[in-house]
């Protein structure tokens, strides 16, 4: 059996990368490439950075099957918080980690490595 030739068809339309149609279709409607606004910068914040403020160290096995997990409570910060310092502390302490209802929680007994971290990022730890 031969094989069959496909007809190339011109879709540059006078332009380069298959777009070149575009342009006029952009010029005919009063759009151009030119009339999108220019992103603009955030301002900066002003007055002191927050401090990261507290957070209260436990260990607990109960209701977990008998393991040993380490718990972060952390008061007023938010999901996106907890996610983050969940992740961050599952890569420097090398210990499985997640978020339970904005607590974070670590497998194992973590306390003594996880205060060390904590307290160098400026934390102030509590245990309890």
């Amino acid at each position: 059996m031969a094989k069959k030739r496909r007809e190339k068809v011109d879709t540059s339309g006078g332009g380069s990368g298959g777009f070149g149609g575009l342009g006029s279709l952009l010029q005919a409607s009063g759009l151009e490439a030119s009339a999108a606004p220019a992103p603009t910068k955030a301002p900066a914040p002003v007055g002191k950075p927050r401090k990261p403020g507290r957070v209260v160290l436990r260990r607990e096995k109960k209701g977990r099957g008998g393991k040993v997990v380490t718990t972060l409570t952390r008061h007023g910060l938010d999901e996106l918080g907890c996610t983050a310092l969940a992740k961050r502390l599952r890569k420097a302490l090398g210990c499985g980690a997640g978020v339970e209802a904005d607590v974070v929680v670590l497998q194992g007994d973590q306390r003594d490595r996880a205060a060390e971290l904590l307290e160098g990022d400026g934390w102030r730890v509590v245990r309890g």
